[in-house]
């Protein structure tokens, strides 16, 4: 692996560890969900129809506008980032020189083009001994959120050990089964939470050919990345730009129905899926980020690449109304926490009164996929949209959306991807696909 390609690697291990700072604390959020959010609820102001148990003045906390008008109007209230407002974009960078091109091992040098941002300036920094030597013997370490999220899977699985032969006739090809399987072998090999940061043998054989074949073409598509996020999306992620939460894996015919309706996005993190979204031409996106620290990023990437027909809302999408107390860092980056409204999109769309065909529902939120899509049950049923969720944080979610889904609606296809190319990080990404066929 060359220093351009190790740098990467620690790139998008940088980006995964700030996606997955929370999982732990949000998924026991959800856990607490189920025990605790109805009396939250009761708690709550009365509701006039129009707020979602949170404040008098509806709307989350505040009215918010497309991504043209956000200024004070995200419902951040005294918890915004900025003193009254989310700071303006950051003027674009200086045009550098090209730098040179990232080398996949083992293969003759290609012309290919440096993003012209700050990670084309990590490409260039020298590895130190510990990167070199944990590429020599297949090292890395394990962030304590994967050895939790194996912890939940073998517990289950040891409560349900017939829950993996029920799941895979469901899927629609062996590359599902093959993915679920992999992701269960990996679970299986992780230490206990209480090993922080061990340093673990990963062979990347665990990793599939095709994966790997990705990951070299991944390197290549840098410079359309950039100009996909216009140069000011903080990572640059696989799952969103390169496999568009597993939208590339489906057929043109599926992905043409999608034009013109209505995307329901959960879990918006920093904007690269509102981004990547509006390549196939909604006719609305509504957006759904619950964290103050994120939303900053949100609102500047949506509004930089200009998209005109997306609406925030700092909410956190579940089955029900209430209030969730969820992980989060302030202005300063340190952690903190901060309680946010909850509610489903049925009720969502119910309130807003918004009318259109429902074509894609994408959720990546921290365990609580399942609770996403019971929540969901009358646009579901009515509209048949695609369905992408990322079902790798919890057990509830990989072995409990398809059986729903297949209840409500019998005609869904399911595919399974690892939607992750980053032979380096072995366990993400793990994305459910819920399709009608052509």
């Amino acid at each position: 692996m060359t220093d351009e390609e190790k740098t990467t690697v620690t790139t998008d291990n940088q980006a995964e560890t700030a996606r997955t700072e929370t999982p732990a604390t949000v998924e026991s959020a959800s856990e607490e969900k189920t025990a605790e959010t109805p009396a939250a609820t009761e708690n709550a102001p009365a509701d006039d129809g129009g707020n979602f148990g949170e404040d008098a003045s509806g709307n989350f906390g505040g009215d918010v506008e497309t991504a043209t008008g956000f200024e004070d109007n995200f419902g951040l209230g005294d918890q915004q980032l900025s003193a009254g407002t989310i700071p303006s974009p950051p003027p674009a960078p200086k045009k550098k020189e090209p730098a040179p091109p990232v080398m996949p091992r083992n293969r003759e040098p290609e012309t290919v083009s440096a993003a012209p941002n700050r990670d084309a300036e990590q490409f260039q920094k020298k590895k130190s001994r510990e990167e070199e030597l944990f590429e020599q013997f297949q090292l890395m370490r394990v962030p304590p959120q994967f050895c939790e999220y194996a912890m939940r899977f073998r517990a289950y699985l040891t409560q349900h050990p017939d829950a993996l032969k029920k799941l895979e006739p469901m899927l629609c090809d062996e590359a599902s089964v093959a993915a679920v399987r992999l992701g269960i072998r990996l679970l299986g090999a992780f230490p206990a939470p209480e090993f922080r940061n061990i340093v673990f043998y990963y062979p990347v054989g665990m990793s599939t050919e095709s994966e790997r074949k990705d990951w070299d073409a991944h390197i290549k598509k840098f410079p359309e990345y950039t100009e996909l996020a216009k140069g000011k999306y903080p990572y640059f992620n696989p799952p969103q730009f390169f496999y568009r939460h597993g939208a590339v894996f489906l057929d043109k015919a599926v992905t043409d129905r999608l034009e013109g309706g209505i995307f329901y996005q959960c879990g918006a993190f920093c904007g690269a899926s509102v981004i990547v979204m509006e390549q196939y031409k909604p006719a609305k996106i509504y957006a759904f980020e619950p964290s103050v620290g994120h939303s900053q990023f949100l609102q500047a990437n949506v509004a930089h690449a200009g998209i005109k027909n997306a609406e925030m809302y700092r909410l956190c999408i579940a089955d029900r109304e209430g209030k969730v107390v969820l992980p989060d860092r302030d202005k300063e980056g340190k952690p903190c926490k901060t309680e946010a409204p909850t509610a489903s999109l049925d009720i969502f769309e119910q309130k807003k009164s918004v009318t259109g065909r429902v074509a894609w529902i994408q959720a990546d939120v921290n365990g609580m996929g399942l609770l996403v899509v019971r929540g969901a049950e009358k646009m579901i049923k009515r509209d048949k949209p695609l369905i992408t969720v990322g079902v790798y944080h919890s057990p509830d979610e990989m072995f409990g959306i398809v059986p729903l889904l297949h209840e409500w609606v019998p005609e869904y296809k399911f595919m399974v991807r690892r939607c992750q190319c980053n032979p380096r990080i072995p366990y993400t990404e793990i994305t459910l696909i819920a399709y009608i066929p052509s």
